[in-house]
């Protein structure tokens, strides 16, 4: 219910990689977020560096997401990825030097080509994994980011490793737009490698969408003796409040006719001694040009070849 004298704090932790949003303090009635249920005896006492003391009501955590993914009783990861492994399609990275080259479920190809004299090419190739050799038995628990590791061995045998072979781990995560795209390719020990995939076909499953953490309001009653607002969240806001006047003064002094005459100004005709000149945006145009000449120009009479590549 609505309680007079009642300080609002957004906060949380938001994004795929935990960037936390600027936290955000209102001060008026209790006013819940549709959908979050808040509870009087759920609270804490809060008290500020100058002794202020507060009682603040948090959010009961929702377990909605939970639910979805006991009762979810459709295909498992490795069946949603099947389609993908059926088609023998490949993905690719293409780097300063290397390319990296993903066939799913049958090999990882890490090449490099160059055109010797003759037109003959010669290629610098590594295998870093071949054929699936085992998927988790169990499923992701608590992780930000949920992936479906696939591991893949008996690669290319690896000279700094006693030529044992190379092999890598094929780390597939939700993304609902994406065209199953290489995300990263990275060596985590010697000749060991982790290769991100984006791909929509896991995001059926509730345990592999991305976790976003929750932002809801935390709110903050002043008790007796206490301002309604912190010292220090006052003394915040004038300061923001004052960072914010100049940039007002200077949007509301700029009258419509400043506007045009600014835009006026931009596109008015210059005079250089006898000669006019005309601008478009910063370049300027002289008048003293031949409009026959403009004409045969832009009728194509005129070409300019390049040195390598032909350019008409």
């Amino acid at each position: 219910r609505p309680q007079p004298g009642v300080c609002g704090l957004r906060g949380g932790v938001g994004g795929p990689f935990g960037n936390p949003f600027p936290n955000r303090v209102t001060c008026g009635l209790l006013q819940p977020t549709t959908g979050v249920l808040y509870r009087e005896d759920n609270y804490i006492l809060m008290t500020t560096a100058d002794k202020e003391r507060y009682k603040c009501v948090l959010p009961l955590t929702a377990g909605g997401a939970e639910e979805e993914e006991k009762d979810y009783r459709g295909p498992a990861p490795g069946e949603l990825l099947e389609p993908l492994f059926k088609q023998s399609s490949c993905s690719y990275r293409i780097e300063s030097y290397w390319t990296y080259e993903v066939c799913h479920g049958k090999h990882i190809r890490q090449y490099h080509e160059e055109k010797e004299t003759g037109q003959k090419i010669n290629i610098q190739e590594y295998y870093l994994g071949n054929m699936m050799m085992k998927t988790p038995l169990s499923e992701p628990e608590g992780q930000m980011t949920p992936y479906y590791p696939v591991e893949m061995g008996n690669g290319t045998p690896c000279s700094l490793r006693q030529n044992l072979p190379r092999s890598s781990t094929v780390m597939y995560i939700c993304h609902p737009e994406a065209k199953h795209e290489i995300l990263s390719v990275a060596e985590v020990t010697t000749c060991e490698y982790e290769v991100v995939i984006l791909t929509p076909l896991l995001c059926n499953h509730p345990k592999y969408r991305f976790r976003a953490s929750p932002v809801n309001d935390i709110f903050c009653q002043s008790l007796p003796g206490s301002p309604l607002k912190p010292h220090n969240l006052e003394q915040l806001e004038k300061q923001q409040e004052m960072m914010k006047m100049p940039f007002r003064r200077a949007k509301e002094e700029e009258t419509p006719s400043t506007k045009e005459e600014k835009f006026s100004s931009i596109h008015k005709p210059v005079a250089i001694g006898s000669h006019q000149l005309l601008t478009v945006g910063t370049t300027l145009i002289s008048k003293l040009t031949d409009d026959q000449l403009i004409k045969e120009f832009l009728s194509g009479s005129y070409c300019f070849h390049g040195r390598w590549w032909s350019h008409h």
